[in-house]
């Protein structure tokens, strides 16, 4: 099993990654320049929640909670028109009052900055508590729009979707923060009982975990200088592939373990051939690759669509300032 992919994010209003000095030295150099993303769809994928092979029960809840979220299908932020989800009754906006909230409800509030956090939780079992009384989440909150915190309350929709879950099963809430290499291990063993972490499904993590219903559609993208031009009329992942084939040898950046990183080394669970011409370089976080890319350090970056975006925004607003 190649390492997991891990997916950080950057964001101002939450668990930022890229520190204040970091910010700081970002702005201020003379090199630093705007960048932008590459219009054009790399690959394909879902995001899902795993538990143990062994955990029927929870894995019913789960994909019975995302076909109610969601539909008969993963939620495409790109194609809403054929969202079809019944939805669930729940309170969401704290009002006092249930109302139908799906998916799209979730994402679209976390996504505006109107969704609440949920609150502060417990990193392990409570006094007076057993395991078998908790539902117990693996995450790594650092992935803007679905897991992060504000200070030491959770937020985001996979944590509102553990929250839901939680009281649907009629357990308490636990959720551990943990380095996002090790949350299929801690769900394998049974040390968890879910993990939430925007975990993409492929083979080889389903060999050690059972995974749910995808609930969630992405892509990998590319972040280049917003100067760049060597992009400009690619259409197509073919069309991307043959102008970085082109470039000769060339530094290219990601987060340690990330989708993206195995985008450009190649990886037989996620299907990716890889760039021969290419020097990968892993960082701790998405947003320090993208921050060494605005510094002329790389060529470019590849992440997941919504945390890549992410952040070049915040990177683009602290440029000049």
């Amino acid at each position: 099993m190649k390492k997991l992919a891990k997916k950080l994010i950057v964001a101002a209003v939450s668990a930022i990654t890229i520190t204040a000095s970091a910010l700081s030295l970002t702005a201020c150099g003379g090199d630093a320049s705007k960048l932008k993303i590459l219009d054009v769809t790399l690959t394909g994928e879902q995001y899902g929640y795993c538990v143990n092979k062994t955990d029927t029960t929870i894995m019913t809840e789960v994909n019975s909670l995302i076909e109610k979220l969601c539909g008969n299908s993963a939620y495409d932020p790109e194609n809403t028109s054929s969202f079809n989800a019944e939805g669930i009754q729940y309170d969401f906006d704290g009002n006092g009052t249930d109302e139908t909230v799906t998916f799209k409800t979730i994402y679209d509030a976390v996504i505006n900055g109107t969704a609440n956090d949920i609150g502060e939780v417990p990193p392990s079992v409570p006094a007076g508590k057993t395991p078998d009384d908790c539902l117990i989440v693996a995450t790594n909150a650092e992935f803007e729009p679905f897991e992060y915190k504000n200070g030491n309350k959770y937020a985001g929709v996979d944590m509102w979707i553990a929250k839901i879950l939680a009281e649907t099963l009629n357990k308490t809430l636990v959720i551990k923060d943990m380095e996002f290499d090790v949350v299929i291990t801690d769900v394998e063993t049974g040390a968890s009982h879910i993990g939430m972490a925007g975990l993409t499904i492929n083979h080889g993590r389903e060999q050690l975990v059972t995974f749910s219903k995808g609930y969630y559609k992405t892509t990998q993208s590319i972040a280049v200088a917003e100067d760049e031009t060597a992009f400009d009329s690619c259409t197509t992942e073919a069309q991307v592939r043959a102008v970085i084939e082109g470039m000769g040898k060339v530094n290219a950046g990601a987060a340690s373990g990330q989708t993206g990183y195995y985008y450009i080394v190649g990886s037989t669970d996620f299907e990716f051939a890889g760039f021969a011409n290419v020097t990968a370089k892993d960082y701790d976080s998405i947003g320090l690759a993208v921050q060494n890319l605005s510094n002329g350090k790389l060529k470019f970056v590849v992440g997941d669509k919504d945390t890549l975006t992410s952040a070049v925004t915040e990177i683009n607003s602290h440029i000049g300032k």
